[in-house]
Order: C-alpha cells, then structure tokens, then sequence
C-alpha cells in the first residue's frame, strides 16, 4: 500500500492577494513563531500543538517554537476550556494573534484540524493525505465556533488503527469511550453461565420450558445483587470510565419465566424485564451511566418503564434494508414507531446503524445516498451518540469515501454532502474522478430503476438480473476502463481507481460462480466440453493483484482472507468432471440436508463444483443432526480415491464434522470400512474448508457409503455456546 504525503503546489494563494495585512493573521514562509500551551499535561494540548507545528512546517518552511511561558509574548495560544463541548472549540483570529480553545476531550486538536481544512488539507485515508504548499498562510480574521450534534462519533474502523487519520475524522474509539469488555452484550460476561450455570440454573433465561445459558433472567433479585457486585468489582479496576454496559447476549432467545412474562406482558415488550434491571442498575451507581441495548427481541419500546436519566438505549437498525431512508422507505415504519417511541421516554439514545453488507462486504452496496436522511432522521428522535457498523476496511466497497462522509455527517448531519463527496472524488481520484462519480450515479440509478432492495447480508447473486445485469455490469466495467485510462500515468490515483473497481470484479466472479456452466459463468459447455471464460481468469487475476499490492485484510465479516478466498475461488472453478467416476452420480442420505440452501438438493454433492467460502453457493448443510450418504456409481469401480469437504464458519454456526468415515460395497449391503477421520478440538479457528480423502486398496466396489457426525452443538467459546450447530458438505470425488 502505498504510503506518502501528497503534496499539491499552488500558484495561487488560498486567499486572495488582495487582502489587507490588518484583515488577517498570516504566517510567512520559513519563521519561527512563538506557540503558548496553558497547559503541557493536557494530553489534548500537546497533540493538537505537534499537529499545528508539523503542518506549519510542511506548508509554509515555517517553525513553531512551543513553550508554556511567557504568554503574551506567544503570537498562538493554545488552550482548554471546560465551559465548552468535550470536542468543541472557539478559534479567535486576529490580526497578531491567533488563540484556539477547545474542549477538555479533543476540541483543541479538531480546531487545529478545523484550520488546517481551512488550508486545504485532507487526510483521505489512512495512507494518502493532502498537504498544499504555500508561500504565506493566512486566516481572515473573525471568531469561528463550533461543536458536534453527536456527543460521541464511532465507526468501526479497520482504518482507524491509525491515530492520526481517525483525528482528522473526528472520531472516537469504543475504547475511549467504554470500559475494557463493557461496550455490548455483555450479559456473559457480568454472569457467566460457566461459573453459575450448574449451581443456580434460574439466574439463567427459561425458553421454551428449558433453562438456557443464552440469557440471563432480568428478573431475578438475587442475580440483580451478583450483577451490581461484579459491576461494582469491574467499575474499580477502571475508575476513569463512566459508560458501563447492561446488555442482553447476541441471540434471539430472552427468558419466559412467570415473572418475565408478566412484566412483558404489562409492558408490551421484552424491554420490559431488561429495563427494569438496567434501571436497578442505574440507581446504585447513580454516578455512572449504565447502557443497554434495545436490540432484536427487545427494540421495541416499553408502555410503562422509563430508562432513569442514567441510562442509555442503545437501539439498533439491524433488521432495514439499505436501499431508501428509514423515513421514506413504508417497509421501516415498525422500526420509525419504535425509534420515536424511545424518543419520548428518553433524551440518551446511542444509535447503532449498519452501512455494510457483513457477508459480502466488497461487493457493491450502493447506499451512500440514504446516510445524511438516516442520520438527520436520528439526531432529530434525541439521538445524541452514534455507532457506524460500516465497511471501514482496505479494499471494501468504497471504504475510505464513506468513512470520511459518515463522520463529516456524524458532526454536523445539516452538511452539504454532495459538496464533500465531490471534493473527496477530485482529491482522492484525480483525472479519474468523474469517471468514480458516474459509477456511483450509474448504480445508484440502477438500483430505484430495478427498484431493488439492500440487505446487510446478501449475495451479489439476488441482483444478478437487476442492479449486476449483465448489461449493467458491462457498462461498470466501461466505466472503470475509461477511469483507469484517465489516471494511467499516475501510480496513486490509478491504484485508488483499482481498489474502487474491486467490488465489481468481486460481483461478476460471484455471480459466475453461482452460474458456473452458463454465458455468464466460468463455463459454457460446447460439443460436451467445458470451455473456460478467459476474460472472467483475467479479472481474477487482476483481483488478486490488487488485494495483494494494498494488503487488503479481509473479504467479509467472518474475516475470510483475499488468499483464501481466492483460494476457494480458483479451487471451485477447477471442475472436477474428467476422471471423476462420482461425476453426475445418484446420492441418497439418511437424514437429508436443509432446503434453505440448494433447495436441499442432494445433486449438488456430484455436480463436479467444488463448493467456496460461501456456504450460500454449493454447499449443502444438515443442523444438528449426523448423516449418511450413499453414492451409487452404477457399476464396479477399482478407483483408488475418495473425497469430500466441509466448510468452517464459526460465526455462521458452522463448524466442521466431528467425524468423517467412509466404507464401500460393491452390492450395497455389506460394506467395508476404507478409513475414519475425526476433527480434533473445539474449532475456534480452523481452515475454511477441509478434505477428506481416503484411499482404497485392491477393492471392486460400486456403492460409497460416507458416514458424518456432527459437532451437534457450538463449543463453549462460541457467543452461543450449546446451540445446535451445522456441518456443511460438498462435492464427493471418486478418482
């Protein structure tokens, strides 16, 4: 990835020439200029004068001396205010003196950043800022004051590993603002089931007649007492932090017990129980503020409880669709009630919104249109902090351009957006800028024509015939030929096209999987034969050669690796029909897979496609359960090799089996065992995909018995732990 400061050189100054001397305050070229902080302890004082003098010196030569005497003779004072916004600031320019104040968060280090902008300075990303040189910097005079709509701005960024880059978005970290493992769900972890369970199983939910360690039982007095007691314990090994989380585990179960149910049931929500205990919480740590989650079962608002002054909902979006703006779109209007309704009984609601799609996170998400609505929409129902679950990652969907409009847009949402998204495209793009912007428009133009609709978790395959028609995805690709053309001669902006151009290639190569043996596919069958799409081996290439070049981390949300997914990729594209006697052959099971994928269509296990990364794209699943296939080969057979995968995918629930054992026969009664192999441990982290291979030895058989059992249950590292768990399988070979 390339790293550097690119510096663009004026021949005009950022003001007019014009301007008066008693008008402005102005720093000449190579100076040296006396900074007062009041304060060196302020750690927001001391970064916010390192960034001026840094700048000073990379635009105008000039030198910044900082000293913490002698004020009045300091021509830049810089100073903290707790009168102000935590990160709000005054900036008052005068003709010989320039005196920032700031708040006592990070106001004096974004009012530096205000006067940088100012300047004509970006940082676009984490590894590509602007910095324009000039001959004198000037500032009119005049007082500027500003502060944020949203106490507290966070996405969460892959990029924002970068301290400096995630200043100049104005943001803030989980980490700064939540305990160490308080931020959410954090039930488990203030009782967890492995030190309660066995003991005292009615701290825990009751669902479905059953005690489950998914949840707690909010209701429960003397668990109430076990949760202020570890609180308690929690909140003195970080006295600094003032936001402490109460909140349900990341599933849908929430208990049912005679007590819950009342209390549901006077309230008309399963926010009823919860509310109920965080308010508890709240009034024994009256000085602290206990958050929640509204989220899921519990998102709809209670009739009767009010969060007391010390809580903070935080309500989640996770169910929208992305494709037109909470507002507007009839399809959210349960989710607008519910907002509104928390709007009434609070004024602390932390919002946690979702701008990426999670499994397929580089592909096209054409949803940047819907983020100003949405967060005017929230800020205006008492939504004072927000949280951007967004797709903040080297080569994501257009990753660095949301970023910086999100967190522009989390500042002040009254902004002009189209103004700062143009600016970035010319900033960040080059020549090839406009060339960006008809991509965006063509999309954004594609998707209200095919009145589509974005999920968070979808495949590119569901617009296959709309939003990625093939007419339509020949025009993308038109698109970025030309902005590539554009910007040939610049490593830079060119290597900013490749990475924007990712999410397409990603689209067509995804779909062809899904359409293997097709026009669009990575075959057409001619005369019998398979003949490969070159062009599409191309694009992967090139795929893989960006990836490579920018470092990029991951593909999804389950952290799926270029490498391997590239790897899976040109895997299934390897057709495995010539030689493989298993090729198109009949198999049967004894417990048969899910019609949730492949419509449980057993013909998928010999359709000679090796299955991906996807578990939605040739793979079949079985959910708690063991099964046996039994392949026919129709006649004898002497091949020496058997095989079939499985795919890992822990946050989906999918684990690898425990078990894969394999036998044949050559009358389909009596068998002979050719081999087991187990899966050792618990499968926190495993390969993707995994084969099975046994080898037969001086055997006639026609009939492949291959016997699976299943992990049944998640491990107890798994967030739900004890649930049933899937095995998925694909592609039997017989070489």
């Amino acid at each position: 990835m390339y790293f550097r400061a690119f510096f663009l050189l004026f021949s005009l100054f950022i003001f007019s020439s014009s301007l008066a001397a008693n008008d402005a305050f102005i720093i000449r070229t190579k100076k040296t200029i006396p900074v007062y902080i009041e304060n060196p302890q302020a750690e927001d004082l001391t970064n916010a004068s390192k960034l001026l003098k840094d700048y000073v010196f990379q635009i105008v030569q000039s030198r910044l001396e900082i000293t913490n005497n002698n004020p009045k003779k300091a021509i830049i004072q810089l100073k903290q205010n707790p009168q102000l916004h935590p990160d709000g600031f005054v900036i008052s320019i005068q003709k010989n003196r320039l005196t920032i104040e700031g708040g006592t968060r990070k106001g004096t280090t974004y009012a530096v950043i205000h006067l940088l902008e100012s300047l004509g300075c970006r940082f676009l990303s984490p590894d590509f800022k602007i910095v324009p040189k000039q001959n004198q910097i000037t500032f009119p005079c005049q007082t500027i004051e500003d502060k944020p709509v949203n106490d507290v701005r966070i996405i969460n960024l892959y990029f924002g590993e970068n301290p400096e880059y995630r200043d100049w978005l104005r943001l803030n970290t989980i980490e700064e603002v939540y305990p160490e493992g308080y931020f959410v769900h954090t039930f488990h972890r203030l009782v967890p089931w492995e030190a309660y369970f066995t003991a005292y199983p009615e701290y825990f939910a009751l669902v479905n007649g059953k005690r489950s360690i998914d949840q707690i039982c909010p209701s429960n007095p003397e668990l109430r007492n076990i949760i202020a007691q570890n609180l308690e314990k929690e909140m003195k090994l970080q006295p600094g932090k003032q936001k402490w989380s109460v909140s349900q585990n990341d599933n849908f179960s929430y208990c049912q017990c005679d007590q819950c149910k009342h209390i549901i049931a006077e309230e008309g929500s399963p926010a009823g129980p919860v509310i109920h205990l965080v308010n508890d919480m709240a009034a024994r740590f009256p000085d602290k503020i206990i958050s929640t989650l509204a989220y899921q079962y519990s998102r709809k608002a209670p009739f009767k409880v009010k969060p007391l002054k010390n809580v903070e909902v935080m309500l989640c979006t996770i169910e929208l669709h992305r494709h037109e703006s909470i507002e507007t779109n009839p399809e959210c209007a349960d989710f607008k009630k519910d907002m509104e309704d928390w709007g009434k009984i609070s004024s602390n609601i932390f919002l946690w919104d979702y701008t990426i799609n999670f499994n397929h996170s580089i592909s096209p998400f054409p949803n940047l249109h819907i983020l100003q609505p949405n967060i005017r929409f929230f800020t205006k129902n008492h939504v004072n902090a927000l949280f951007e679950q967004s797709n903040s990652t080297t080569g994501y969907e257009f990753s660095e351009l949301k970023a910086y409009l999100l967190s522009k847009l989390m500042w002040n949402p009254e902004l002009d957006l189209e103004q700062e998204k143009q600016q970035f495209l010319q900033n960040y793009y080059g020549s090839a800028s406009q060339h960006v912007a008809d991509y965006i428009h063509a999309l954004e133009t594609a998707l209200k024509e095919t009145k589509s609709k974005l999920w968070i978790y979808e495949h590119p395959v569901v617009h296959q015939n709309g939003l990625f028609s093939e007419n339509r995805v020949k025009n993308y690709k038109a698109i970025f030929d030309r902005a590539e053309e554009a910007v040939k001669d610049n490593p830079v902006f060119l290597n900013h096209v490749q990475l924007a151009r990712l999410p397409i290639q990603y689209a067509e190569m995804e779909i062809a999987a899904n359409n293997m043996f097709s026009k669009r596919g990575w075959y057409e069958i001619t005369n019998g034969k398979a003949i490969p799409n070159e062009e599409l081996k191309r694009t992967l290439d090139a795929f893989e050669k960006t990836c490579i070049r920018n470092k990029v981390p991951t593909v999804n949300e389950a952290e799926l690796s270029p490498e391997n997914y590239i790897r899976s990729l040109r895997r299934m594209i390897d057709v495995n029909m010539e030689g493989n006697e298993a090729f198109g052959k009949k198999v049967s099971a004894s417990v048969l897979p899910d019609k949730k994928y492949q419509e449980g269509d057993l013909a998928y296990l010999t359709n000679g496609v090796n299955g991906a990364s996807d578990y939605n794209i040739h793979w079949l699943g079985w959910f708690g359960t063991d099964t046996e296939l039994i392949l026919d080969l129709e006649s004898l057979t002497s091949a020496k090799n058997i095989s079939i995968n499985s795919l890992w995918n822990g946050k989906s629930w999918i684990l690898h089996p425990a078990e894969v054992a394999c036998s044949v026969s050559s009358d389909g009664k009596n068998y002979f065992p050719v081999g087991k192999i187990q899966v050792a441990g618990e499968q926190q982290k495993e390969d993707p995909i995994r084969n099975y291979l046994f080898q037969v030895e001086n055997k006639s058989y026609r009939y492949v018995k291959i016997a699976v059992k299943g992990t049944k249950k998640l491990f107890n590292w798994h967030p739900s732990a004890g649930e049933p768990s899937w095995f998925f399988l694909d592609e039997i070979s017989v070489h």
